[in-house]
């Protein structure tokens, strides 16, 4: 593949006359910008757009760091996120943590970290190594997207979007109890952050505080999918007795969970209750509709981008970061 210097060569000019074609034509005297157009199409040049950004570093780009593409719920985040930021006039690319097994240093490998004009975190499950990735590159603009307000203290608070999942769950915990559920599964995945899971702490507190114990309590090594969700229902089904209800961290994996015990049978909620976090499009129009936890997921991504332009466009922002209210959302999952 022929590079910058093979064009300058053939046609006879300097590396520094190609740039000057490639970037201002218009600049250069007509026999020198025919002989740069010759060289160019009979080696088949094509320059590099990346490589030209990263020497100004301004490529009006920003990067999207989520959890899982498939997911609905960062699909709808990137999707806001992509269109607020185009009313900037900036760009959006997308990185899944799953494709390099969480590790985000990884994903700048190919298209180096100050390509981007700036980042956006949202790997909610391992708030740990983003608070850390951020500390190491404290130079590139970057919001994060948090799961708890714990991390205002590990980081600049003013780049922080932050909603309290961990009282999110509590509160869609204590409606099941207030409705005669004792008895209560929850399930879940397990994720890299272990010691700091908000929704599962949440459930855990919840349950505490009413002296009460959990059904079971089942969190597979997988995805947050439909398919993970099946199949942790199927082995709350094998324990021989049915919870009074189902209390899942995500809605994806409420749906599917609601299809294993829709095929086993067993009816939602007259034979047990089901509720969840997050509250996608799925929570509305699956049936029954899904009780659940909504998350601003708009807002959030909304707020997300205003802050982060400020920082690459060097506009006062706000001194301290922002707080988002989950709120419980009852629906006939539950009724």
């Amino acid at each position: 593949m022929a590079v910058i210097k093979d064009v300058a060569k053939l046609a006879g000019v300097s590396v520094g006359t190609v740039s000057k074609y490639l970037n201002t034509p218009e600049l250069l005297r007509e026999d020198k910008r025919e002989a740069v157009e010759d060289a160019i199409q009979k080696l088949n040049y094509r320059p590099n757009l990346f490589a030209r950004n990263l020497r100004v570093q301004d490529s009006k780009t920003i990067a999207v760091i989520a959890q899982e593409i498939r997911n609905p719920f960062h699909a709808a985040l990137f999707n806001t996120i992509r269109k607020e930021a185009m009313k900037y006039n900036y760009s959006v690319v997308l990185y899944s943590i799953n494709d390099v097994n969480g590790n985000i240093d990884t994903l700048f490998e190919s298209l180096p970290l100050h390509y981007f004009s700036g980042l956006v975190l949202c790997y909610f499950h391992d708030m740990e190594q983003s608070i850390a990735f951020a500390k190491r590159h404290d130079k590139v603009p970057m919001v994060i997207m948090s799961n708890s307000d714990r991390y205002f203290n590990e980081y600049d608070s003013a780049k922080i979007i932050h909603a309290d999942f961990t009282l999110g769950i509590e509160k869609v915990c204590e409606y099941l109890i207030s409705r005669g559920n004792k008895n209560i599964a929850y399930i879940g995945c397990k994720t890299k952050d272990t010691a700091h899971e908000p929704k599962l702490k949440g459930f855990l507190m919840t349950m505490e505080k009413y002296g009460l114990k959990p059904h079971s309590i089942t969190r597979l090594e997988k995805e947050y999918t439909m398919e993970t969700g099946y199949e942790s229902a199927g082995q709350i089904l094998k324990c021989g007795t049915l919870p009074d209800a189902i209390l899942s961290d995500t809605d994806i994996m409420a749906v599917g969970a609601l299809n294993c015990l829709r095929d086993h049978n067993i009816k939602v909620p007259d034979d047990l209750m089901l509720a969840s976090c997050d509250n996608i499009e799925f929570a509305r129009y699956c049936c029954p509709r899904l009780t659940t936890v909504n998350v601003p997921i708009e807002a959030m991504s909304i707020k997300a981008v205003e802050l982060l332009v400020a920082q690459m466009e060097d506009k006062p922002h706000l001194s301290t970061g922002t707080s988002f209210e989950l709120e419980l959302i009852i629906r006939e999952s539950t009724k």
